[in-house]
């Protein structure tokens, strides 16, 4: 008998044993899980959840300042500057922090805090307590979770390619960017399509719907492995900015693209994009919601469609001039915005603007994620967003008083003569149309 309970006790050690590692054994087959699966399935619903609300904001945000709460050109372009200040601000800081902590976790806390953001300002919108000032901290708000988001996951996608390929599902990085450029839009194009709807729900609906699509982005976020950095050392914090900074401006590759980035940021999306749409719609076609929302889709119709090119003819050896032309398109259809066309001249237009700002976009991230050394992926991918948003506010600005001033059409030609000069400047003083495909390689 004494023997039966000896033998009891052991089984009984052994057992308590096994619920001790149960634990351990549970997150070993999760992190299995989540790494044989398709790692790359999970960022593209991440980069989806993403820019679906993102596009839905593109939408709603400009119509609550200029249609619901009826704000002048000035302050719509206030507002808009708002929406991207942050990212001027934080994106340097940023991109070190995603270098230094895992890219998952500041994933899910920053997609978390926008959903919650996108909620709220949904309730106040219900509740009638909506004001101009709470709407600018809302975009502040909203704008910081951005400049935390865009490096993580930018940076998110070299290991994940490489997880990736080393469990079975092989891709090379451009075909990985290419496909998430793609989603991107795709993503966007729902959103945009999505605030169409706001003509009979009203914006306070579509802000929950918006909070919905971050929340999505939050529970695929949960799904990728942990991503560790290469990084041993970890230096001052300003010495890193510094180092991320001298990286992209000396570098003849990374540099141009990121000097272009900066122009489209400055002259198209902050000066036009932001600002000469939406007064077009409300003050010369006399539109509102909807019409808004069709020309978004529109111009991103165009951008989804000039990547479904891309990734139709594979590697691209010759970006640099391909990302000049693309530009030149930019620059005669802001040209021809100028003229009083009909409204289905302006979706023509747009579409132009999508196909040439499609183009620039996929390819320029690329080639500089091609390009950045192994170590610094994340403050370089940092310095090259800082470009596009940090002339985003600037430009979104100036343009609220020169629309207020000059009208829609007449401030058309600026950003048109302000690109195209920087284009001819491009191509005259830097190596960009001799930049090739292979990493660091000047033709």
């Amino acid at each position: 008998m004494a023997a039966n309970v000896r033998i009891r006790r052991l089984a009984l050690r052994r057992l308590a044993t096994q619920f001790d590692r149960l634990p351990d054994v549970i997150a070993r087959g999760a992190m299995i899980t989540s790494t044989s699966s398709r790692p790359f399935a999970a960022y593209l619903a991440i980069v989806a959840g993403w820019f679906f609300s993102f596009g839905l904001q593109t939408t709603l945000y400009p119509g609550v300042v200029y249609f619901t709460l009826g704000e002048s050109p000035e302050r719509l372009g206030l507002a808009q500057m708002a929406l991207t200040l942050p990212m001027l601000l934080l994106l340097p800081a940023a991109g070190v922090l995603a270098e230094r902590r895992g890219r998952r976790k500041l994933l899910i806390i920053f997609y978390g805090v926008a959903a919650a953001a996108a909620v709220t300002l949904s309730a106040l919108l219900a509740t009638g307590w909506l004001s101009y000032p709470l709407l600018i901290v809302y975009a502040l708000g909203v704008g910081a979770c951005g400049a935390f988001v865009l490096p993580a996951r930018d940076s998110a996608i070299n290991p994940v390619v490489e997880l990736a390929n080393r469990t079975g599902h092989p891709i090379t990085l451009q075909k990985a960017v290419i496909l998430t450029t793609i989603a991107q839009f795709g993503a966007q194009i729902a959103g945009m399509a999505a605030g169409y709807a706001t003509r009979w729900t009203g914006p306070a609906i579509m802000f929950a719907v918006q909070s919905g699509g971050f929340a999505l982005g939050m529970a695929a976020a949960f799904q990728l492995p942990r991503l560790r950095t290469r990084r041993r050392d970890k230096p001052h914090v300003l010495r890193d900015l510094v180092d991320g900074m001298k990286a992209v401006f000396t570098s003849p590759v990374l540099g141009p693209m990121t000097w272009l980035m900066i122009a489209v940021g400055f002259f198209v999306v902050g000066g036009g994009f932001f600002v000469i749409i939406p007064v077009l719609v409300r003050d010369i076609y006399g539109g509102g919601y909807s019409e808004l929302s069709s020309l978004l889709v529109v111009f991103w119709v165009g951008a989804l469609l000039a990547n479904l090119v891309l990734a139709r003819f594979g590697s691209i050896e010759r970006p640099g001039l391909v990302i000049i032309v693309a530009q030149m398109v930019t620059v005669a259809s802001l040209g021809l915005m100028a003229l009083h066309l009909p409204f289905w001249g302006l979706y023509v237009l747009d579409l132009g603007w999508g196909l040439g700002a499609g183009v620039a976009i996929s390819l320029s991230r690329a080639v500089v994620q091609e390009n950045a050394p192994s170590d610094m992926v994340a403050r370089v991918m940092s310095v090259y967003q800082l470009g596009l948003f940090g002339g985003m506010p600037v430009g979104a600005a100036l343009m609220g008083f020169i629309v207020a001033a000059l009208g829609p059409h007449m401030s058309a030609l600026i950003p048109m003569a302000g690109l195209g000069l920087f284009l001819v400047w491009l191509a005259a003083a830097t190596p960009l149309l001799k930049v090739g495909r292979a990493a660091n390689r000047l033709i």
